[in-house]
């Protein structure tokens, strides 16, 4: 039996390992909602870093998954650490909130 290579199938497949090793199986995901009561325009955050919700400030909803927590912050880039909102369990919240900017801590 004779094996065939292929160089673009080869890499491809170490692509595919190489993003499965530095992406988490399953990360914490924070859902943001632009209009009031969580409805309107949603986006999805996960991943790690600082991210704006300007616009999205209608309500929200974190999924706790793989010990990773958030940070809430009043102030844009994260900044100003004073009166921010850790999120370490599930919680839906579909009221305004005043929170610009959110850290997923990595």
């Amino acid at each position: 039996m004779a094996i065939t290579r292929n160089p673009a199938a080869a890499a491809a497949l170490l692509v595919l390992l190489a993003v499965a090793l530095i992406a988490p199986a399953s990360a914490s995901t924070l859902t943001v909602f632009s209009g009031p009561g969580c409805s309107g325009r949603s986006k999805d955050i996960n991943g790690c870093g600082c991210f704006d919700l300007t616009g999205y400030q209608g309500g929200f909803h974190f999924v706790f998954t793989e010990e990773q927590e958030a940070v809430l912050y009043r102030e844009r880039h994260c900044n100003n650490s004073y009166r921010s909102q850790w999120l370490d369990e599930e919680i839906r919240y579909c009221r305004r909130f005043p929170y610009r900017s959110l850290e997923m801590v990595c």
